[in-house]
């Protein structure tokens, strides 16, 4: 696996959480890990609380890491959190 990319991401109590994202291009696998005060937990659309667009299981729909990231974000937005800043490592 291989990390892509970050989201820092703000709830409407104003708690901070860091959402990492890895793939392996190869098996098409993607994986989420959200980190509160540097205790790191799996995650899931309804832990994380996700309404609209489902994170991305898999990267055989985006051509590119930007394409992926790009759906995240979309994801996020659909939910609870805000994105207070994004970082793409490996377009």
């Amino acid at each position: 696996m291989k990390l892509i990319g970050k989201f820092e991401l703000q709830d409407p109590f104003g708690n901070k959480k860091t959402l990492s994202i890895s793939t392996d291009r190869e098996n098409g696998h993607v994986s989420y890990r959200l980190v509160n005060n540097h205790t790191s937990f799996a995650i899931s659309n309804m832990q994380c609380g996700w309404r609209g667009p489902k994170l991305p299981d898999n990267t055989y729909e985006y051509p590119t890491n930007t394409n992926l990231m790009s759906a995240v974000k979309e994801a996020i937005n659909g939910g609870v959190y805000s994105i207070i800043e994004e970082k793409l490592f490996v377009k």
